[in-house]
């Protein structure tokens, strides 16, 4: 199932897999950071080879934490490393910290493990879209007023409501009254600040300058001198 999932996506592996992987990272430095927890065992040398196998790296040992912080399973004396949350390789700088909550149980024995991974999420916005904003410019003088008292007699929230009804009629209200009383624009395409004195005259104006350098340098011939 791993392999099917492309390089360029994320991919967050994290379970119980029921093996020890180690202290230490002899052997495996490329998957295993060097600060995990207790001996290694067989079923976790197979943890760490298939890390290695799809180039994943173990969350878990790459922070050096105390012991309250690595241990993820307890029962009577015994506790152990065996929850684990693995990542891509390459995820390493987005890595920025991974431990267990010893106060917190997922299922019994069992402790919490969470990792924080920073996550860089493109927007890819159209630019031929129009979108209308608000014209809040407006917000002076008598048409300020005409807000205020509009905002005063419509409102429908009082002091004492649930934060999040209070928040959605408030909102609501507002976005009401704004458009009503500045309106709202078209949604028109926005022309940089800097090109509005760009226009067809100053185009053919740079464009005779840009012949008249060529010529120019057309007509200066290269002049030879003799050396004795």
């Amino acid at each position: 199932m791993v392999s099917t999932v492309p390089t360029s996506e994320r991919l967050f592996i994290g379970g119980d897999l029921n093996g020890h992987v180690g202290a230490t990272n002899v052997g495996f430095e490329r998957v295993h950071g060097g600060f995990g927890y207790d001996s290694r065992s067989q079923e976790g040398e197979d943890v760490l080879n298939f890390a290695l196998a799809y180039d994943l790296l173990i969350a878990n040992t790459v922070f050096k934490k105390r012991e309250s912080h690595l241990v993820t399973f307890r029962s009577g004396q015994h506790s152990s490393q065996i929850d684990f949350i693995l990542a891509w390789r390459n995820d390493r700088r987005d890595c920025l910290d991974c431990k267990v909550i010893p106060e917190e149980c997922v299922v019994p024995q069992h402790k919490l493990v969470v990792a924080d991974f920073r996550l860089r999420v493109r927007v890819h916005r159209d630019k031929r879209a129009k979108i209308a904003r608000t014209k809040w410019w407006k917000l002076r003088g008598e048409v300020a007023q005409a807000f205020k008292e509009r905002m005063l007699g419509e409102g429908l929230w009082e002091e004492g409501e649930d934060a999040d009804d209070m928040w959605l009629k408030m909102t609501t209200c507002v976005r009401k009254v704004d458009s009503e009383v500045f309106g709202v624009s078209r949604g028109g395409k926005q022309e940089g600040k800097d090109t509005w004195w760009w226009n067809d005259e100053v185009w053919l104006l740079r464009r005779r300058r840009s012949v008249s350098s060529a010529s120019t340098l057309t007509r200066v011939q290269p002049t030879s001198r003799a050396i004795n």
